[in-house]
């Protein structure tokens, strides 16, 4: 089944609650249920025989019941977003399904309340508070759980998942807004930004469109382009065949910064999925036969590539595995296509075709 998200308010003995769910347990009321097969009415979809072990037990068909429903639904690989108090939530994924609260009897002998530090026990398979009288605790049921996002403020979360923090309801199925529920994940919690939300968005269909409209060719210019926004004094394409060169030596651009004495090689692949380590030998070994140690210039090399990552030989390469004791002389700086997408749209995409004039000439 697919994956399922859940919302889940801890409204019912939160001096125990709050205790279990630091501990890996989410919980819920209905004692007077533990000891019956209600959570296998709800795995069977048989609703009949559910609303009859309630009126059974003396209880009116009330929409309260739904909150046993919900949670005897949750799977393993749910996510349980937990609205906190002091504005804060949290999100769960379930590691088991839910089992009555006797479970625990053998694994959490006795404990302290959140914040009555009243001590728990265990007496006939029941929770006991025994600082109020041996009081029952009316917890009937738990799921186990593990944390992925703790205690951050709800505006940290997208509007539909701040809305839906808002209802009363025990529990409810929130799957309708699983893209809020996963972007809040994918950012660790962090305040989720419009501008950051934006530029992923368009970061992405940039990449696709550099990956599948232009070719080597209209890469190399892009490139080009980006780096005369950037405020180059100086930009060429170096001939193929420039004198000088040996033994794989390349560059496709160089990029000169007159006021920082700054020049930047680059070698461009105009790649999908991975590019190897080559690009990064060709790159390097252009930067020892054409920089000038007795120029006032640093020399930088870097490798831009439109595919998604590189492989972990060209990663190597790139950091000068084994040569530690030459400093960052002879390391390259490795671009992948999503983040030249983000430089672009952060430099500004404003007269982009420009790039790809066939006038445009070495500046």
């Amino acid at each position: 089944m697919e994956k399922q998200y859940y919302l889940h308010r801890i409204s019912h003995e939160a001096n125990v609650s709050y205790t279990l769910m630091r501990n890996g347990y989410l919980t819920l009321g209905w004692g007077e249920f533990s000891k019956t097969d209600i959570l296998d009415t709800v795995r069977n979809d048989d609703r009949n025989e559910f609303d009859k072990l309630f009126t059974d037990k003396g209880f009116k068909l009330s929409k309260s019941r739904w909150s046993m429903w919900i949670f005897g639904k949750m799977n393993v690989g749910d996510l349980v977003v937990v609205p906190l108090y002091d504005g804060l939530f949290s999100i769960f994924e379930v590691e088991e399904q839910a089992q009555s609260i006797q479970m625990l009897e053998d694994k959490i002998k006795t404990f302290k309340g959140k914040w009555n530090n009243h001590k728990y026990i265990w007496d006939n398979h029941r929770i006991c508070d025994s600082d109020d009288n041996s009081r029952i605790v009316d917890l009937g049921f738990c799921i186990k759980v593990k944390p992925k996002i703790i205690g951050k403020p709800r505006d940290h979360a997208t509007s539909p998942l701040i809305s839906r923090m808002k209802i009363r309801n025990t529990n409810a199925n929130i799957t309708d807004i699983k893209d809020s529920v996963d972007m809040v994940i994918d950012k660790k919690g962090e305040a989720v930004s419009l501008y950051q939300v934006t530029m992923d968005k368009l970061e992405n269909t940039l990449l696709n469109d550099i990956q599948n409209i232009i070719g080597d060719r209209e890469f190399e210019q892009l490139i080009r382009w980006y780096l005369v926004k950037c405020g180059a004094t100086f930009t060429k394409i170096p001939a193929k065949n420039e004198a000088g060169k040996e033994d794989g030596a390349d560059a496709d651009i160089v990029a000169e910064f007159e006021n920082l004495k700054y020049i930047v090689y680059i070698q461009a692949k105009h790649h999908k999925k991975e590019t190897s380590s080559w690009a990064v030998k060709q790159i390097k070994r252009y930067k020892e036969q054409m920089s000038d140690d007795n120029s006032e210039y640093t020399y930088a090399s870097w490798v831009i590539t439109s595919a998604e990552e590189f492989s972990k030989e060209a990663k190597a390469e790139a950091a000068d595995e084994g040569n530690e004791d030459k400093g960052r002389k002879n390391k390259v700086r490795l671009i992948d296509g999503k983040e030249f997408a983000r430089m672009l749209l952060d430099i500004g995409l404003l007269n982009l075709d420009q790039a790809f004039d066939k006038t445009l000439k070495e500046n």
